[in-house]
């Protein structure tokens, strides 16, 4: 019997190591869904990176974990400070899969 609650192929359920409490709410998991990020989320992405950087910049964004967690908020459809707010076990684990998904 197959599982209903199986995500989508390049879907990922990620729980977090300890839940996350933001905005009121606290999250025990987040669905990652890198593939369905256009060119227009990664421009984006990059513009709220080098706002925040104010002027700043590195040359491979891609490396740099505050990058990263806006990726991986986008690919989960949640504010970055949520990302921001997890563990560092957990913010780490997820920086990293946004490093492969860009490097890849």
């Amino acid at each position: 019997m197959e599982d209903e609650k199986k995500p989508a192929e390049g879907v990922e359920v990620y729980t977090f190591a300890r839940p996350v409490s933001f905005e009121g709410t606290e999250y025990k998991e987040i669905t990652l869904d890198f593939d369905k990020l256009s060119g227009d989320d990664i421009l984006s992405c990059d513009r709220q990176y080098r706002a925040e950087q104010r002027g700043g910049s590195t040359f491979t964004p891609e490396l740099d974990k505050a990058y990263q967690a806006y990726i991986v908020a986008r690919a989960a459809g949640v504010h970055v400070g949520l990302i921001r707010s997890a563990s560092a076990k957990d913010f780490t684990r997820l920086a990293l899969r946004a490093q492969n998904f860009l490097l890849l």
